[in-house]
């Protein structure tokens, strides 16, 4: 701009004829765009200094954690002291709208619960436990004819229905302290020779396993005690009601 006003200062009266105005505004044209190309470089440098600092930014920015995913593992299976000549359909397991992800679930206190981002389950909850626990009703070999899944052309005689009420993870000030607790609600059915079903069995079983620390990997551990107890006392009182 101050090219600019230095020109129009000097253009009196007597210089306007047509070829020295061309030459004035030459020099006009010459002296912004020179002028403009020097503001333009320094844009560009300062520009460029700027895009290396971010870019030295995020190449320092740490790296999210890793993601670990966890499955059940299967205890020691007692073989059955008794058998019952029949098989098992074991349904898919429902859950609670609450424990309904594959995020571990932790209780932090009487109220509180946090998922735990960067510690998964392999699959759903419902689906490793209903997998967990047929698995270990036919290791034990209760059900002579055999236990099956939905998938299966095969309707035997009795059915197994599974509500899982809880399934987490307690630590901080929650109580009982580094535990995990698991309480599934188990129906169990049988057919008659018309396809009837009667409710033969029902009831809710709660098992609290103590963690080995409040480590997100103990979790796992302790929950896969807690399925092999609870299917273990199901097949207790399944015993008992079919002798």
């Amino acid at each position: 701009m101050l090219s600019l006003s230095k020109h129009y200062q000097n253009i009196s009266g007597k210089e306007q004829d047509e070829k020295y105005m061309k030459q004035i505004l030459a020099q006009i044209f010459t002296d912004y765009f020179a002028t403009s190309t020097y503001k333009a470089s320094k844009y560009a440098l300062c520009a460029a200094f700027c895009m290396s600092g971010l870019v030295s930014c995020v190449s320092l920015r740490s790296e999210y954690p890793k993601t670990t995913f966890y499955r059940l593992e299967q205890k020691a299976v007692q073989a059955a002291s008794m058998t019952v000549t029949e098989g098992l359909l074991v349904k898919p397991f429902s859950i609670d709208s609450e424990f309904d992800t594959d995020h571990m679930i932790t209780l932090v206190n009487a109220t509180e619960m946090q998922p735990l981002h960067y510690n998964r389950w392999a699959s759903e909850p419902q689906e490793l436990l209903t997998a967990h626990i047929t698995n270990r009703i036919q290791q034990s070999g209760f059900f002579t004819k055999g236990v099956f899944t939905p998938s299966s052309s095969v309707v035997p005689m009795y059915q197994l229905e599974g509500r899982i009420v809880e399934c987490l993870a307690r630590t901080g000030t929650a109580q009982p302290a580094s535990t995990v607790s698991l309480n599934i609600h188990f129906t169990l059915q049988r057919l008659d020779d018309r396809g009837q079903q009667t409710v033969i069995l029902q009831k809710v079983y709660i098992q609290t396993v103590q963690r080995s620390n409040d480590a997100a990997s103990s979790i796992a551990p302790a929950m896969s005690e807690a399925a092999s107890l609870i299917t273990d006392a199901l097949l207790k009182d399944v015993s008992a009601l079919l002798k």
